[in-house]
């Protein structure tokens, strides 16, 4: 039975140390992952041989129920020693050891009569390229039972480290924002101080202390409902809803710098939030949390001085929604409750869904059958099977 992992101690190390080791340990489970299916393509590689040495050598006498017989306890093998693995009772251990002594001995004699049939029938070559296959097998399973080990343990390691990174990050995010709010907020109460009429703009994620204090001239708020009707005969339309289209705030509005260089900065900066969607908080005429600055343009103001600017902008209502992917679905065809049946017959194809680590080969063992009848079956190669695809294996 594998080993609990050791819970890290990872109070007092930095968050640079901490984030260090989240990418370090992150890389360090790919690499198993990667080694892993390395192994996995080396085992269908020498099943390809097997395969290809069987097309031979099943055409010996006897050959095949040997191979058959073989094969059957190679599993059996297997299954003891992992059932030998997960005892903890000496006396359980004892008779399990017993029981893999005297497959292996029954193994062994069949492998000599193997090897007899093989060179009598003049395929001694191709006996040999099987033999040598076989044991590439052994040693890439092994390979792999302990990678998988390996990466479980990694991963645990990995796990938290990384989930103590998202907690600091969080908590550094909420300080963060935190601070900031507290810092706009006085901005915006100096400001009105000196000045009334002024329309606060910041950021809604509170990542920045920035706040633009524009001075605002005819500002309008637009609010448009789509009402869906349906006509009745002789009276009037009906409804029973209505959806919001769109909900806009306009205006004039004046930016004021140190110099009109200073504003001209600054509104470089208001329309490079307009351009990369950044969601932000309007305090003024209008009081919205969300919106989106979606028309943002400057006009010469000749009633000004040089540190004023005038701007002409356009306020659009709406909250950043998190995208969702849906998975694909594949259209069922529906069937026909009248009508007669028609004379095309049910496939009987049987796939399954590649998963990450997944070869022909270990397809082939799942379900008993031959990888080269696999690479007959499915357009993939055996070393390039992407995850996710259907594979026929009858």
């Amino acid at each position: 039975m594998a080993s609990k992992t050791k819970k890290l101690n990872l109070k007092g190390k930095s968050d640079k140390k901490i984030a260090n080791e989240t990418q370090k340990w992150k890389k360090t489970v790919s690499t198993d992952a990667a080694k892993i299916s390395k192994a996995g393509k080396a085992i269908t590689a020498a099943q390809k041989k097997i395969d290809t040495a069987n097309d031979y050598l099943n055409k010996a006498n006897g050959y095949k129920a040997k191979s058959s017989a073989y094969d059957a306890l190679e599993t059996q093998i297997e299954e003891q020693e992992k059932l030998l693995a997960k005892t903890k009772s000496s006396t359980k251990k004892k008779t399990i050891t017993s029981k893999i002594t005297s497959l292996k001995k029954d193994k062994k004699s069949l492998a000599s009569d193997m090897n007899k049939i093989a060179s009598s029938a003049g395929y001694q070559k191709q006996m040999s390229a099987k033999t040598k296959a076989q044991a590439n097998i052994k040693t890439e399973k092994s390979k792999i039972s302990s990678l998988k080990t390996k990466k479980a343990k990694d991963k645990k390691v990995y796990s938290q480290y990384s989930s103590t990174n998202a907690a600091r990050k969080l908590a550094a995010r909420k300080k963060l924002q935190k601070a900031n709010g507290k810092k706009i907020q006085s901005k915006i109460k100096a400001a009105k101080k000196k000045y009334s009429g002024q329309t606060a703009i910041y950021r809604a994620d509170l990542k920045t202390s920035r706040v633009f204090m524009l001075g605002e001239s005819d500002p309008s708020e637009t609010n448009d409902q789509d009402v869906p009707t349906n006509e009745v005969d002789k009276s009037d339309p009906r409804t029973n809803y209505s959806v919001r289209n769109s909900k806009q705030l306009s205006g004039t509005y004046y930016l004021f710098g140190k110099s009109f260089s200073d504003c001209d900065k600054q509104y470089e900066i208001l329309q490079g939030w307009a351009r990369k969607g950044v969601e932000v908080t309007v305090r003024g005429f209008s009081k919205w949390n969300h919106a989106y600055l979606s028309s943002v343009g400057k006009t010469a103001y000749t009633a000004g001085n040089k540190n004023s600017m005038q701007l002409s902008i356009t306020f659009t209502y709406a909250r950043k929604d998190k995208v969702a992917y849906a998975k694909k679905k594949t259209k069922k065809k529906s069937k026909s409750s009248t009508g007669a049946k028609t004379g095309t017959k049910k496939t009987t194809h049987k796939t399954v869904t590649v998963k990450p680590g997944m070869t022909y080969w270990s397809i082939a063992q799942s379900h008993n059958v031959s990888v080269s009848s696999l690479e007959k079956m499915n357009k993939w190669p055996a070393t390039k099977l992407p995850i996710g695809v259907k594979v026929r294996y009858q």
